[in-house]
């Protein structure tokens, strides 16, 4: 069998870039707002850009445009600001990003004043971040401690972007390998994955571990196109999109025995 490295169970989750159309209007509500989200579900494959769970049931797409640094602290500028719209599902962005909201707007109100100050703003006619506005985002990531989404966030500091990877064999999401980050970083990834939950007990996803069961049960086989709901099942099968259907049984074989006995412990 094909020799398995700790970098091969590891998966990269993406950065989200939307490239944005020039002579189509973007927004939060209504036309511009229907343009927006066409965009950025494309971006993300139709995943949550937080938790990285499929927006799509049996029923239709799911999810929200989601302001990534919260309307309420200026929304006359960034209710519209199209830099500042990501997508998300319900849970992330009706719940767990809310978590010390209120606590951010209170201590970002400085920031917010020197934000508006002399602010020559386009509205939804911007389509990159401006220099105002990459202030604003800095200061509120010293308190937040969120990688914003879209364009994710880049470390004060080490300049790195932050960067996170799902880690196969462990069932957890850790600050990204392929990054030397020191522990200022280490500590905002780790806040940032704490924040939304992503390795908690009851809500940590399901999704690769149904996956490897259905591969053993069907001896090796699945289908490329097959959705299951989280981004991570996506990327593990780029990672074994080579390799023979005898290794694929063995790769999850291997997986699914470490997910028994952590289970069990």
């Amino acid at each position: 069998m094909e020799s398995l490295t700790v970098e091969k169970l590891l998966l990269d989750i993406p950065e989200f870039l939307p490239i944005y159309d020039q002579d189509t209007e973007y927004g939060y509500k209504n036309k511009p707002g229907k343009n927006l989200e066409k965009l950025l579900r494309n971006t993300s494959k139709n995943h949550c850009m937080y938790c990285y769970s499929l927006l799509r049931n049996d029923r239709g797409d799911i999810g929200d445009l989601e302001h990534s640094i919260e309307k309420n602290l200026d929304e006359r500028h960034l209710t519209d600001c199209v830099p500042n719209i990501a997508i998300a599902c319900p849970n992330c962005n009706q719940s767990l990003k809310r978590v010390g909201e209120k606590k951010r707007i209170e201590k970002l109100a400085k920031a917010k004043e020197e934000f508006e100050s002399d602010l020559k703003c386009s509205g939804n006619q911007c389509k990159k971040e401006c220099e105002k506005y990459k202030t604003l985002k800095k200061e509120y990531c010293k308190v937040a401690k969120l990688i914003l989404q879209p364009f994710g966030v880049k470390g004060e500091q080490s300049g790195l972007p932050y960067r996170i990877q799902y880690n196969v064999y462990e069932e957890e999401f850790i600050p990204s390998r392929e990054y030397d980050y020191n522990e200022e970083d280490k500590g905002y990834i780790e806040h940032h994955i704490s924040q939304f939950k992503l390795n908690d007990v009851g809500y940590k996803t399901k999704a690769l571990a149904n996956f490897v069961e259905d591969v053993i049960e069907a001896d090796g086989k699945y289908r490329e196109n097959s959705e299951y709901p989280n981004y991570i099942v996506d990327l593990f099968k780029e990672k074994i999109k080579d390799m023979s259907q005898e290794k694929v049984l063995q790769l999850c074989e291997q997986i699914h025995i470490k997910n028994v006995l952590s289970f069990r412990n």
